[in-house]
């Protein structure tokens, strides 16, 4: 009989190969035009994007693969919100990664094709951590914020990234900064992005 970390454990494991394989089966599903309609969205208006959010679903599914087997001894019930939320915040963030791409509001020099957005939309939701804190610097150099992303260009690193050097401010004596040390999700029961591994 399993206990009950043990169903946790086995829940979460059928639930990322789930989104791994189904995301992969409905970008085909919709290339092949199968799929035309999505909970009674007309999928055709939306197509690049639905790639756009499978791609980034693909990203963070993977990731959180690769961090269930290295931690699986120390999987936790928190971390099984952790792992259920995954595929759906890198789908969303993806997709509005490459919103501000399309606007110009965020740059990056890639091909003009639909696979190379594709793989952007993996990298985004592969790296989530990451682009949520490029994402946050972005929102104070935008609207001119104090937060600890604010004008004098630094990040003191409090969510364990041990800072990025900041986005320059106002005066550009930002700096790269470092990435800090990777922290295992073992070591203080903090999801990956605020551990520093993701």
């Amino acid at each position: 009989m399993l206990t009950r970390n043990q169903w946790y454990k086995l829940l979460v494991l059928v639930y990322l190969i789930g989104w791994f394989v189904g995301s992969f089966w409905l970008i085909g599903m919709i290339k092949s035009g199968t799929v035309k309609y999505w909970w009674g969205v007309e999928l055709s208006v939306v197509e690049e994007y639905a790639y756009y959010a499978l791609a980034g679903a693909i990203g963070g599914t993977l990731y959180a693969l690769r961090l269930f087997h290295e931690y699986y001894d120390n999987i936790t019930e928190r971390w099984v919100v952790w792992y259920l939320l995954r595929p759906i915040k890198c789908a969303g963030v993806a997709v509005v990664t490459i919103i501000l791409f399309h606007s110009g509001i965020m740059l990056l020099q890639t091909a003009d094709t639909p696979e190379a957005k594709m793989g952007i939309a993996f990298l985004v939701g592969f790296g989530y951590g990451k682009v949520l804190d490029k994402l946050r610097a972005l929102t104070e150099t935008l609207f001119n914020g104090n937060g600890k992303y604010g004008a004098n260009g630094t990040n003191g690193g409090t969510d364990g990234n041990g800072g990025n050097g900041g986005n320059g401010g106002n005066n550009g004596n930002g700096g790269n900064g470092s990435n800090g040390s990777n922290g295992s999700p073992s070591g203080n029961g903090n999801p990956p992005e605020k551990d520093g591994t993701n």
